[in-house]
């Protein structure tokens, strides 16, 4: 039988209910850890479909670049500077696009770079590749499990102090009317002066 919960004389109601709120909050992680699951792989799910819907649409194609790359203005990733080129690209087949593209610093003119494109031939931004999309699932995932145990955390905590605060009352309650028994000091009544 779990520790608390049996009907010994000499645990305490405060005993049993400590022992209800941690049991709680045991099942409260389980609870967490398959609520971050389902979640992150809803996201998982979500994020593949879109994928495969916007496979359909983006492309990848070869530019060559117009001119050298040049240091981008305001674009600071991760510490480096991104570099960019006027770069010249065909798609759909008979349609010519110009435009800035991202490329490798000290990119020449003349050089040919990788590029994305939508159906009209714009660029966009480079598809989230498979282990993106899991890391981001897993973030979600890890994230709302983590919300779940510490606002269960929480609640639990609260609850045990005012578990103990009321236990330590009932102690001290008890301990005023069974100390003077006990040490062998007389009762004080109220009223009467202590001599």
């Amino acid at each position: 039988m779990l520790h608390g919960t049996s009907p010994n004389p000499l645990r305490r109601t405060a005993d049993r209910t400590r022992t209800r709120w941690l049991l709680a909050f045991a099942l409260s992680a389980l609870v967490a850890a398959l609520c971050g699951v389902g979640v992150g792989l809803a996201v998982w799910n979500v994020d593949s479909r879109t994928a495969r819907e916007e496979a359909e649409h983006v492309h990848r194609i070869t530019a060559t670049t117009l001119g050298a790359a040049e240091l981008a203005p305001d674009s600071w990733s991760g510490g480096v500077a991104a570099s960019v080129a006027q770069a010249a690209w065909q798609f759909p087949s008979a349609a010519r696009h110009t435009g800035l593209v991202k490329v490798q610093p000290k990119t020449p003119a003349g050089s040919s770079v990788v590029i994305w494109v939508d159906d009209t031939g714009r660029t966009v931004q480079v598809p989230p590749s498979a282990g993106e999309r899991a890391f981001a699932a897993m973030t979600v995932g890890a994230t709302v499990a983590a919300l779940i145990a510490l606002t269960a955390a929480g609640v639990v905590h609260l609850r045990l102090r005012t578990v103990e605060a009321r236990s330590l009352s009932m102690w001290e309650r008890d301990w005023r009317r069974v100390e003077p028994g006990w040490s062998g000091r007389l009762p004080t009544q109220s009223g009467v002066d202590d001599e």
